[in-house]
């Protein structure tokens, strides 16, 4: 799962190159006002791109204020780097049984996070916190080296979602070793809430990227849908240098989780940063890359990492067996080469 920490790394892998005003699609030689801003949040980079004829330069200053105190308000509660953050409250406590309260956001997320976890059979699990921890992607110092069979047997105790009672405002734990990781969803979530208060604000044309997760409303400058980059999963490649392919999206997000940009080598083992919370360990097979389209960004943040858990062979059989979901799953073959699986729907976004 990925991790919000205060790194430079920005471990989505897409990129957003040309954008596109609605009703004006198929016109050629137009072109609207756009107005960027960008900023730093969860360890990450954002940038935001909107597309209106009206927009003053002291409307963006002011949109750029909310939009940092939105986003510092949903790192505040779900950030395991900020000690006082809701979910390092929760996993710092012992105690068991005793309802913590919540805020309406953190409890979202939750029950986003529930779902996808029983939907995927565990493939997604936000209590895999002490395993990201173990293997170093966490917010405590990493193991020297590889977990013994024992220490993996003793982790796995505080890993699984039947430790976790949620009610809309409350929270509890049943052992007090469980804690929670939410990266894995809280990017995507974060992407939601931007553009749903670009939205509520009047801007009907816009594109929300953090650290590589993208939220499309309506037209670019151009008139034209989106577009945006999925890259070739090359270890040590930037961000946008070799693509695999672009989409066109308008009313969409895509979320892609990959094992190229957040690993370790541990003992001369490469570790990947996504955990299988179902065996402990890091995952170990070919899927390089599982870029997700869906209605909403969480969704597809935590669909994401769902399906790279589940490799290439379950994760398309679940995908294709959900409804209102497209993937790409891109293989890493033994020669370097690269095959990839598309969901029966994900060619229809795909800018040929």
């Amino acid at each position: 799962m990925f991790s919000i920490q205060q790194t430079r790394v920005i471990p989505g892998l897409l990129i957003f190159i040309a954008g596109v005003l609605a009703g004006c699609s198929g016109q050629t030689g137009i072109s609207y006002p756009e107005s960027s801003i960008s900023g730093s949040t969860m360890g990450t980079t954002y940038h935001i791109k909107m597309v209106d004829t009206l927009i003053t330069e002291s409307q963006i200053r002011a949109t750029q204020l909310r939009v940092d105190s939105l986003l510092l308000a949903i790192n505040q509660s779900m950030s395991t780097y900020i000690p006082t953050s809701e979910i390092s409250r929760f996993n710092q406590s012992t105690e068991i049984n005793s309802p913590m309260k919540i805020s309406p956001q953190f409890a979202v997320v939750l029950k986003s996070s529930l779902d996808i976890g029983h939907r995927s059979g565990g493939a997604f699990d936000i209590t895999v916190m002490p395993l990201v921890n173990f293997y170093g992607f966490g917010f405590k110092k990493a193991a020297a080296h590889l977990p013994t069979t024992h220490e993996l047997d003793s982790l796995k105790r505080f890993v699984g979602m039947q430790h976790l009672m949620f009610t809309d405002s409350t929270i509890s734990k049943d052992t007090p070793e469980l804690s929670l990781d939410l990266s894995a969803i809280a990017k995507g979530f974060g992407v939601d809430a931007v553009s749903d208060f670009l939205a509520a604000s009047g801007f009907e044309n816009t594109m929300v990227e953090i650290g590589g997760e993208v939220v499309c409303c309506g037209y670019n400058k151009n008139g034209k849908s989106w577009q945006i980059g999925i890259d070739r999963p090359y270890f040590g490649e930037k961000p946008g240098e070799v693509l695999q392919h672009v989409v066109a999206l308008s009313n969409y997000a895509i979320a892609t989780s990959g094992d190229y940009r957040n690993y370790r080598d541990v003992d001369g083992t490469r570790i990947s940063h996504t955990i299988d919370p179902r065996t402990g360990k890091p995952i170990s097979h070919q899927l390089a890359s599982v870029s997700i389209l869906a209605k909403t960004c969480m969704l597809a943040d935590g669909t994401a990492t769902a399906v790279m858990v589940m490799g290439d062979v379950e994760g398309l059989k679940w995908l294709e067996a959900t409804p209102e979901i497209e993937g790409l799953l891109i293989v890493r073959l033994s020669d370097g080469s690269f095959r990839e699986f598309l969901t029966s729907g994900f060619n229809q976004f795909l800018v040929h």
